[in-house]
């Protein structure tokens, strides 16, 4: 089934039931009434407000779901197992799946009452579940010192609300940047950019010409960078850099059509150039398991993805050195970075009960010395500060880097805005627009309206 099925079902299926938690059906982010239907993990009803558990015995089972490769997934499921030894009577149902696949999944589970208990939550989804009240309000189990945020700042802990309604705990802080294999440049006699300093969306595109002039010199072939035109949040640097964001605080589009038929031109000139893959090379990469991408065959000299996937791409990597680069600024100097990072959430419909072993869960991934020497940079810089000073007694140079980069970034990051409601369709809306440039089937100007166009209507429909 594809997500673009998916995200329908839940729109349609999720305006017709009724969460507690974050939301309500006014989608306004107050709490629904207690006493409602809920879900087990086998599907069958239960009251909200009771205190049963799907338990053995005394034991409470809760089902915690998570995106990620297999190397996290072992850290996590070591995590769930030292968990579990301090929380006896707590079991920990473990549900991985690939970033894709992931929401697929859990669209497919809330949508039919099956929600994980505890899950992963990233900004760019938040809103398609708290803004129908799937998401818990899980601020009594801080006021109550459960799950501890006294070592977090108040922007963190702040990037967990929704309407103000305390939804997520951050797992991390990181930022959407530029991974650079240093080797590759330093190869062509290319200056490799520092991590704290800036170049230009025109300063990126020179670099990329010199870099493959110099590659075919030698009777090689290699590209600046994969094709990024289809990823809708790199696209929102863009976006925050022409004065807006991808979404205004009441749920509008804050850029124009312009903004949006520059990015499809300038990664056009770049593809027309040689400067990155062809449209179904650039396809079949994106799929591509990571070992097998460009990037880490050494092929594409820069990635764009979260600084704290630094470590994990030079495990794949021995004979290259990566460092870290912000991405390009616009041509006039604008910025575009803005603060980022994993979640977790709790499901609003499930017991009272296991909504308290999530929580419990929650504060022993973020805040515990026997989870960080594991979990270490795996969501970005931990978000509670004791954590961070902790993890730098055990992290490698690589790891290193990346708590220096996100550092380094804070200072010139500014505030985002959460997508609205239906932000789903609109991701796989600027996919199809960026991939009817990339094979030639429409013009930047022609895909740019098209997007518009799609994108004010999925806003129309759930407004």
């Amino acid at each position: 089934m594809s997500r673009k099925i998916i995200s329908l079902l839940l729109i349609l299926v999720l305006t017709i039931f009724t969460f507690s938690g974050c939301g309500s059906k006014s989608y306004n982010g107050s709490a629904t009434p207690d006493g409602q239907k809920t879900g087990t993990a086998d599907g069958t009803a239960e009251t909200g407000t009771g205190d049963q558990s799907a338990s053995s015995g005394d034991t409470i089972e809760i089902r915690f779901a998570w995106w990620g490769d297999t190397a996290r997934n072992e850290v996590y499921s070591e995590i769930c197992d030292r968990f579990e030894a301090a929380n006896p009577g707590i079991k920990v149902i473990r549900e991985p799946s690939s970033w894709s696949d992931y929401w697929d999944k859990l669209a497919t589970q809330v949508a039919g009452d099956n929600a994980p208990d505890v899950f992963g939550m990233h900004v760019q989804y938040v809103s398609d579940y708290a803004g129908r009240g799937a998401l818990a309000d899980i601020e009594s189990y801080v006021d109550n010192g459960i799950i501890d945020v006294s070592k977090m700042s108040e922007a963190v802990i702040n990037s967990g609300r929704y309407n103000g309604i305390l939804c997520m705990i951050s797992q991390g802080v990181t930022f959407t940047n530029q991974l650079v294999n240093a080797t590759l440049l330093e190869k062509y006699g290319i200056e490799v950019p520092e991590y704290d300093t800036d170049f230009t969306w025109e300063e990126y595109k020179a670099l990329g010409q010199q870099l493959v002039s110099k590659a075919k010199d030698a009777g090689e072939e290699v590209y600046l960078c994969g094709d990024n035109s289809t990823q809708y949040t790199m696209f929102r640097y863009m976006a925050r850099q022409a004065g807006g964001d991808l979404y205004t605080e009441d749920g509008k589009l804050d850029f124009a059509q312009d903004t949006v038929e520059q990015w499809f031109a300038y990664w056009k000139s770049l593809r027309d150039e040689g400067l990155i893959p062809d449209a179904a090379t650039s396809t079949e990469d994106a799929s591509a398991p990571v070992e097998q991408k460009f990037f880490t065959k050494g092929a594409v000299a820069f990635a764009c993805t979260p600084a704290n996937q630094l470590h994990l791409f030079q495990q794949q990597m021995p004979d290259f050195t990566l460092t870290l680069a912000r991405n390009p600024i616009g041509n006039d100097g604008a910025r575009g970075e803005y603060l980022e990072g994993a979640h977790f959430a709790v499901s609003s419909n499930t017991t009272d009960t296991k909504k308290e072993a999530a929580a419990k869960l929650i504060h022993f991934f973020v805040n515990t010395e026997e989870s960080m020497e594991l979990f270490k940079m795996e969501q970005g810089v931990p978000a509670n500060s004791e954590m961070a000073e902790y993890i730098k007694t055990l992290l490698d140079d690589t790891m290193t880097k990346e708590i220096d980069y996100v550092n380094a970034t804070i200072p010139v990051a500014g505030e985002g805005t959460y997508a609205p409601v239906g932000a789903t369709e609109i991701n796989t809306a600027f996919s199809d627009a960026a991939a009817a440039v990339q094979f030639g089937e429409s013009t930047p100007a022609e895909a740019a309206e098209q997007f518009m166009k799609a994108a004010q209507a999925v806003l129309d429909t759930i407004n």
